[in-house]
């Protein structure tokens, strides 16, 4: 089936072209991204093809997720290497987690920190999260929980939930400083209500400890309506283990919203790991779709990538979509 595209005098799409990748407006660019998943991914390999390195890191994730495209491993890191060699600090990070979970490459957590930690000096907040937790739990590398600690912060300061729910964990445990319950609560809080399933849950415990049952309810039950599959599948034998019965039902319904969920079990050609919920990978393509048109793609040559009038670039924070989520 055929539409029009929106212009005057045009009866029907006009099939993907470099011509008409260089003069597509805001509105086609929405539409493309909204239509049929064989007209964006056309679009967004065209683009990807030619050096467009944010359309280089989403086409990445896409054969990474298997979404619109086939699950390829090798793919995706190949797109990914391809975007970080033209300047995409969103690919490094992306680089350091395939050599951190084997995607597409074998595991080597060396190569992951290199990687982590240039992403992470730009400024890049998962990037910095990553670092953190590379130290933080000695994954193939030295340990060190105030390097570790000095990450999160950073991270934590451009609003990273994630880095929050840690720096939380921190203060909890006394690692790399002394125990301090309620800087842990205060931390937890601000992630939980960043959306970190994690601090949701530590922050609902935290406060049970504290004998404030009530206040805790509603935060474990955020976690269990929000949390990821890796997520839920921790959490729900630890609310299943509690003696009060609406801590239990919480477990219940967490297992069947895992079950539901059907998660990456791992294997062969699958490792394991959280991955990128639609949602976020839709949302992704449309901070695509913000780019191309930021950097009026349809207006200048692409031999020279995703750089605009006189070589400027896109501000990293308008055009930067996070890596996969991590739960610990």
């Amino acid at each position: 089936m055929t539409r029009a595209t929106g212009r005057p005098g045009a009866a029907r799409r006009e099939p993907p072209s470099l011509e008409r990748l260089r003069r597509l407006d805001a509105a086609e660019w929405a539409r493309i991204l909204d239509a049929d998943g064989d007209e964006a991914v056309a679009w967004i390999r065209l683009a990807a093809e030619h050096g467009f390195k944010a359309a280089q890191v989403v086409l990445g994730q896409m054969h990474l997720d298997g979404r619109l495209v086939p699950r390829d491993l090798g793919a995706a890191y190949g797109w990914f290497s391809r975007a970080a060699r033209i300047g995409s600090i969103e690919a490094v990070n992306m680089v350091g987690r395939c050599h951190e979970l084997g995607w597409g490459v074998p595991v080597d957590h060396a190569q992951a920190l290199i990687h982590f930690r240039k992403a992470a000096a730009a400024g890049h907040a998962w990037g910095q999260y990553n670092v953190g937790t590379l130290l933080l739990y000695g994954n193939g590398v030295r340990r060190d929980h105030r390097e570790a600690y000095a990450w999160f912060r950073r991270a934590a300061a451009q609003g990273h939930a994630k880095a929050m729910g840690m720096l939380g964990r921190f203060h909890e445990e006394g690692w790399a400083q002394p125990i301090d319950r309620t800087a842990a609560l205060t931390w937890y809080r601000r992630a939980a209500e960043g959306g970190d399933c994690w601090a949701q849950f530590n922050l609902g415990r935290l406060l049970v400890e504290g004998g404030r049952t009530g206040e805790a309810l509603p935060w474990f039950a955020r976690a269990v309506e929000g949390g990821s599959a890796n997520c839920l599948r921790l959490i729900g034998p630890l609310l299943l283990a509690r003696r009060d019965a609406r801590f239990r039902s919480l477990g219940l319904r967490a297992l069947e919203r895992c079950a539901a969920a059907s998660p990456d079990a791992g294997g062969p050609d699958r490792p394991p790991g959280p991955r990128v919920r639609p949602a976020l990978l839709a949302a992704r393509i449309r901070t695509l779709a913000a780019c191309l048109v930021l950097l009026g793609l349809g207006r200048f040559v692409l031999a020279g990538g995703d750089r605009g009038p006189a070589g400027q670039r896109p501000s990293s924070k308008t055009c930067a979509s996070s890596a996969s989520p991590r739960i610990r």
